[in-house]
């Protein structure tokens, strides 16, 4: 029983001690900013050439119909897919606007969201939503249309209170 009494603290302060465990799901390449009203997470960045789905329909008589179905971007661009969580963890009247949300590349260039991203959704994309946000937590994510030679790229949003490196 003695020995218990001591081990038990020891035991304590050890585990205590001890490094938090990762989160599971958490992406390790996600990045985050905050201004005073929204915080930011862009959880992944990937570009495409064109986007593309495949979708069965079963006909009358038993038979399959599939439709595939591609976006492209105009000549020399490529899409520029955002994965992002915006959350407004200030109060006020404040809302996070896509008419001032943009990406940014090394040359001061600045490419805004897609105006018709709603191909997302028919691409089974989640999609963030193309009105302003005024509270609570999105999540999905956002188009954007850029050069091919476009480079350092930037999420830039809230006035340029966020800004976040995007690797692609």
């Amino acid at each position: 029983m003695r020995k218990l009494l001591i081990l038990l603290p020891l035991l304590f302060i050890l585990t205590s001690c001890t490094k938090d465990p990762p989160k599971a799901g958490a992406a390790p390449n996600t990045s985050a900013a905050e201004s005073g009203m929204w915080r930011v997470e862009l959880m992944s960045a990937e570009t495409a050439d064109s986007l593309t789905a495949t979708m069965a329909a079963v006909q009358y008589g038993g038979g399959i119909l599939e439709t595939t179905s591609e976006v492209t971007p105009g000549g020399g661009n490529t899409f520029l897919l955002l994965e992002l969580t915006i959350e407004k963890i200030g109060a006020g009247k404040a809302s996070f606007s896509w008419s001032d949300a943009h990406v940014e590349d090394a040359d001061g260039n600045e490419y805004y969201r897609h105006p018709n991203d709603t191909f997302l959704a028919n691409l089974n994309i989640p999609r963030l939503r193309g009105t302003d946000i005024v509270l609570g937590n999105e999540y999905g994510f956002a188009c954007f249309e850029i050069p091919k030679s476009a480079e350092s790229l930037r999420f830039m949003a809230d006035e340029g209170n966020i800004v976040i490196e995007v690797s692609a």
